[in-house]
């Protein structure tokens, strides 16, 4: 049996194609497209119109693959709605793979499944289809007929091929011809990967890390009786911003910090016991594991200090960094240097969300972390978004979850590597990011040139899902145009 490889790339992000993440996409999706059907429902049974659906599949399998989606209701010409499955309704996988295979001489494996989404406040279930990429072009071995009342319908011939244009499953033109032979040229190459045949084109290819320069000490010393009132008490006496976000942790009834607590003037130093203060090597602790997740924790701690100190708020129950706006206000914008110039970026709009229905403010947020890599520590910073009411306090749930992951989806993924390095200049004012006079992290991400090709080296462009424009990155755009 043909097998699927690999996963599909949505909007630059590679992700299995039945997994949370595309659910999530596809149940936004509320047109038909190249990649694209909607069912009501789908009937496998002996005597019924399943070639109707076997042909559909030949089409996406040529096309480079797409989704069926049952339990969508069309309103009105290619516009569905989300209904569910009847409640006696199923799909059996088994006779699906079976009923389709039995129209081909290489079996090709579909994926089913089922799951169950809430959707207008009630619980309902759907059922997915996923339809591989076929590796050689994908044509019936037979006839595709049936009967509809008295007569006999025929869907397909024997060698048939099928494609899709736009939301149609029709017989390619001479043109679409040229395009399925490509697109399976390019298929056979993804494949030739894992046996042997790399890609000759020298390719730099840039991550979404960043190095990191780490203090050369860590210090601790025997905690005071402070509570957390005291202690911010007298980090704001002391004159620290923020004084309610430490930049130390607790551990084993001690302070441990990377600032100098042997330094009588070191704010810090007045939380614990001067006789009882010690100093480490951080590369002896990054050589015990618990030690060192110790050492990445404080580094976070000190990341997201500094970045409170520059005015960007932190959601801790969401772990993201964004900024916030006055409720008398629209729309912030902050002023960067892009990568090619300096540019108007728009970090959050009031944007009605259809799923919630009222207007909500829409924040562009990061995820930031410390990964350790061999003996090097790298920062990872993922763009995603904020919800709020009140242009600062972050709102969520199942609908507001709907509303990031569809912002997420649409053409801002497409600036992904300009967005993060906007985090970064925001963090570093167009520099490195000095936290302190012991933690620097290089502005510039970590690139790496390839001699050789390997799994999904090929430009995203040639290879992902076209995703139509939703409209909702408008709201989020500079003066240049860039979207967030």
């Amino acid at each position: 049996m043909q097998k699927i490889m690999g996963g599909v790339v949505i909007n630059e992000v590679e992700a299995e194609p039945l997994s949370e993440y595309a659910i999530d996409f596809l149940m936004n999706r509320k047109n038909e497209t190249p990649y694209l059907d909607f069912k009501l429902t789908i009937d496998i049974k002996k005597e019924s119109d399943f070639p109707e659906i076997a042909k559909d599949i030949f089409a996406f399998s040529n096309y480079g693959g797409g989704w069926i989606l049952i339990g969508w209701k069309e309103e009105k010409k290619n516009q569905f709605t989300p209904i569910g499955l009847f409640e006696d309704y199923s799909v059996d996988q088994a006779t699906l793979q079976e009923k389709f295979n039995s129209f081909v001489d290489e079996p090709l494996e579909l994926l089913y499944k089922e799951i169950r989404k809430v959707v207008n406040g009630q619980e309902r279930r759907f059922g997915f289809i996923f339809i591989p990429p076929s590796h050689k072009i994908l044509i019936p071995n037979k006839e595709g007929r049936y009967k509809k009342g008295d007569k006999e319908r025929i869907v397909f011939r024997r060698g048939d091929i099928f494609y899709r244009r736009g939301t149609q499953s029709i017989q390619p033109s001479a043109q679409e011809n040229e395009i399925l032979k490509r697109r399976i040229e390019k298929e056979k190459y993804r494949m030739s990967i894992l046996s042997g045949e790399p890609d000759e084109i020298e390719e730099e290819i840039y991550s979404n890390l960043f190095e990191v320069k780490i203090p050369k000490y860590v210090y601790f010393g025997s905690k005071k009786l402070y509570d957390d009132i005291s202690i911010n008490t007298l980090l704001k006496q002391e004159g620290v911003f923020p004084e309610f976000y430490y930049k130390f942790k607790e551990w084993n009834n001690k302070i441990l910090t990377f600032e100098n607590l042997y330094d009588e003037k070191n704010s810090y130093s007045k939380l614990v016991d001067n006789t009882q203060i010690s100093r480490e090597s951080v590369d002896v602790w990054l050589a015990d594991q618990d030690k060192s997740n110790l050492i990445i924790e404080l580094l976070y701690r000190e990341l997201i200090h500094f970045a409170i100190s520059k005015k960007i708020y932190y959601s801790e129950k969401r772990d993201k960094l964004y900024y916030p706006i006055g409720k008398e206000k629209d729309k912030r914008k902050e002023q960067w240097g892009g990568r090619y110039t300096k540019s108007t970026r728009t970090v959050v709009a009031k944007m009605w969300a259809g799923q919630l229905g009222k207007s909500v403010y829409c924040h562009t947020a990061c995820y930031a972390s410390f990964k350790r890599i061999g003996s090097k520590i790298f920062l990872e910073v993922l763009p995603t978004f904020i919800l709020t009411d009140d242009g600062s306090r972050p709102i969520s749930g199942f609908e507001e979850g709907t509303v990031i992951t569809r912002l997420s989806y649409n053409k801002y993924n497409n600036s992904y590597l300009n967005t993060i390095l906007f985090w970064i200049h925001q963090l570093g004012d167009g520099k490195n990011i000095k936290i302190t006079d012991y933690i620097e992290i290089e502005s510039e991400p970590v690139k790496a040139r390839m001699s050789v090709g390997i799994l999904f080296d090929i430009p995203s462009s040639e290879f992902r899902l076209e995703i139509e424009d939703t409209g909702d990155e408008e709201l989020f755009k500079g003066e240049d145009g860039t979207g967030i």
